[in-house]
């Protein structure tokens, strides 16, 4: 049984290495609370990454609390607007 869980928190801890700064990071998280599974075009991580370098790490953040905090039935939806009109 100990051997099991230890190789849990191993396995638990490993990050991806391709995700390399805090910008990266970020759309990964964001990809993973909306669901994207895309590889190309809309939905893809090099989609998110456009947006998010043009507006900052910090704005994305911020706009990401607040959809987050809102109580709404698509919040990607909401997410894009605010990206759109941020």
């Amino acid at each position: 049984m100990e051997e099991l869980k230890k190789t849990l928190e191993a396995k638990k801890y490993q990050r991806n290495p391709h995700l390399h700064s805090d910008l990266h990071l970020l759309v990964e998280e964001v990809r993973q609370k909306f669901g994207e599974t895309a590889t190309k075009g809309v939905g893809s991580f090099s989609f998110y990454l456009g947006f998010f370098k043009r507006l900052g790490v910090q704005k994305v953040r911020r706009i990401l609390a607040e959809v987050e905090q809102a109580s709404v039935d698509h919040p990607e939806k909401l997410f894009w607007w605010k990206i759109k009109n941020g």
